[in-house]
């Protein structure tokens, strides 16, 4: 059984999957790699193993915008959004992100 506070943090720096199967989104973190220049993400669902398209509809995707010289933090309140089938991010670009999740 997990409890809220059963929240791990993983990081990825480029496109990946942060976990592959059941879990939810609590929180992130995200920072640009370079100083003084923006990073941009999506935060996505998993389809058969693979992270999938900011563009699709049939997916919770979360966009992410980094200032230039500075961090983003997004606590998600209660339970979070559930990812059913993995938790994955596309379109990283000049960003390091940690992501919050149960798992």
């Amino acid at each position: 059984m997990s409890y809220k506070n059963d929240v791990k943090p993983v990081t990825l720096t480029g496109n990946g999957v942060f976990f592959a199967g059941r879990t939810r989104l609590r929180g992130f973190r995200a920072q640009p790699t370079t100083v003084g220049s923006t990073g941009v993400a999506s935060i996505n669902t998993l389809v058969a193993g693979a992270t999938t398209s900011a563009t699709t509809t049939n997916n919770y995707y979360v966009p992410v915008i980094c200032p230039a010289n500075g961090t983003q933090d997004v606590y998600l309140p209660e339970d979070g959004i559930l990812y059913e089938d993995g938790i994955g991010a596309t379109s990283i670009t000049n960003m390091t992100i940690t992501v919050f999740i149960d798992k």
